[in-house]
């Protein structure tokens, strides 16, 4: 008798619950979802730093929910998966700062602190200066509606997959209601289901379609929860089962149209959106004025490298050679903007290498983009960070796009009393591909000079190749 009571119970639950659900779907269709009120603080929005456009744009996004997406696309078209570096976490305010708790993000952001504290210098509707390093800060200015791109990337099931893979963590919507709330994400796709649970039985869902929400009503019943309703854009009916288990609701059943709707689906079960509640409590000043003025006073400079790198040949044997190089560097530490040039030689020539960089404070790295005058089409990206303060260690990884996906790079630079040791190892498919280890000495501070003449030197050597291999330029 129990058991036939709780399958009638079931089934009048859902019976109700679909009646209810196409009656409303068309009462509910043009209304207003109750959106929450917008924060009062100004920072919720999109905002877009500029500071040196040769590497690149940041964006940020703040959300209402405590939330924020940020992204650095180097070149476009912006994508998640090349040339950019991206993280995700939780943002908020205190004491004229601005605390950010990173939760997942590309590689090497492991190795700034997960949570950080940056001065708000200055705040309006428009613009935002934020941190103390640079000594300028870094500018950002807002966007009045945000941008469709940046909005579609930021919500895409890309970054919630990579999200997830990496952290599993669900990374949620920005919330259409201000009610109890639950979602769960489909693992292979990267699309998430979210629900909104109203008092009174109204339900809404994101169920992982653009623009076409589930608009119904949902019940519950002991540890299960049932919802239905219609889709708003395709008029799709749907009814879901779920069974709480641990704290979280399990999807058993789900119908769409009467058709069983499961196949093919991975989702994780679905688990209670909680509130984002962030303190300065642990957060890190990370780099302070005086070490960023002293990096940078040491990258001004004039230098001389020597070398010795060791590759894997075709017929599998390792070769070692010699190497050598001169570069020239400037570094505004007030600017925090970089740029350089390295001639390195071989053989009876040489070629050259340009590089241009950008410190991100929002993001705690060193942007860089270069290219060789061998190729001049062809940039290479990195981002480099503080690993060790003593002696000063700096680790360097290049972004999704800029090398084989089968090359697995480790490039660390230490400075010394006179100068840098460097070392880079490279795997190519687990195994050893190349290895370069130099030391480079300092020989005197930023010359124009040897700037203008090494700055000639590239730009001839760029149209001599574009001379010889015009295919190439194509």
């Amino acid at each position: 008798m129990l058991l036939l009571g709780a399958k009638f119970m079931r089934y009048l639950l859902t019976s109700l619950v679909l009646l209810s659900s196409f009656v409303l779907s068309s009462a509910l269709k043009g209304q207003d979802k109750s959106e929450p009120e917008k924060s009062a603080s100004p920072l919720v929005g999109t905002w877009v730093s500029k500071s040196n456009p040769a590497t690149g744009f940041t964006f940020v996004q703040y959300r209402k929910d405590g939330w924020f997406i940020s992204a650095h696309f180097f070149s476009a078209p912006y994508s998640l998966t090349r040339n950019s570096i991206w993280t995700v976490g939780h943002w908020a305010l205190a004491d004229d700062s601005l605390i950010l708790h990173r939760l997942a993000g590309s590689d090497g952001l492991e190795l700034v602190p997960e949570k950080r504290q940056l001065a708000i210098r200055e705040l309006t509707q428009k613009k935002m200066r934020i941190a103390n390093v640079p000594l300028d800060g870094q500018v950002f200015d807002r966007f009045e509606d945000n941008p469709a791109e940046i909005e579609s990337i930021f919500s895409s099931a890309e970054l919630k997959r990579q999200v997830y893979e990496q952290q599993k963590i669900i990374l949620p919507e920005d919330a259409k209601k201000d009610v109890e709330s639950y979602i769960s994400i489909d693992i292979k796709r990267g699309k998430t289901m979210q629900y909104y649970l109203s008092p009174g039985g109204e339900f809404l869902g994101s169920i992982g379609i653009k623009d076409d929400d589930l608009i119904g009503k949902w019940e519950k019943s002991g540890d299960f929860l049932i919802v239905s309703g219609v889709t708003e854009k395709n008029k799709v009916a749907i009814l879901m089962e779920l069974k709480k288990t641990d704290g979280q609701y399990k999807l058993f059943n789900a119908e769409a149209n009467g058709q069983s709707a499961l196949k093919g689906f991975e989702i994780t079960p679905f688990q209670k959106i909680t509130p984002v509640k962030l303190s300065a409590d642990g957060a890190q000043q990370y780099l302070d004025a005086e070490i960023f003025k002293d990096r940078y006073a040491g990258l001004s400079s004039i230098s001389e490298a020597t070398g010795v790198q060791k590759r894997v040949t075709s017929d599998g044997m390792i070769e070692a050679t010699s190497t050598s190089n001169k570069s020239i560097f400037q570094a505004d530490p007030v600017t925090g903007m970089v740029k350089g040039i390295n001639k390195i030689f071989e053989g009876d020539g040489y070629y050259l290498q340009e590089i241009d960089g950008q410190y991100d404070a929002f993001l705690g790295v060193s942007l860089s983009k270069s290219r060789s005058t061998k190729f001049p089409n062809n940039y290479r990206y990195q981002i480099a960070l503080v690993s060790k303060l003593e002696p000063l260690t700096i680790r360097r990884f290049f972004t999704t796009g800029s090398v084989p996906k089968t090359d697995e790079y480790i490039i660390e630079n230490v400075r010394t009393p006179t100068g840098i040791t460097s070392k880079t190892t490279v795997k190519r498919d687990g195994k050893f591909y190349f290895e370069f280890n130099g030391d480079s000495k300092r020989t005197s501070d930023f010359d124009e000079a040897v700037w203008d003449q090494f700055n000639e030197e590239a730009k001839a050597l760029i149209e001599k190749t574009k001379e010889e291999s015009p295919a190439e330029q194509q």
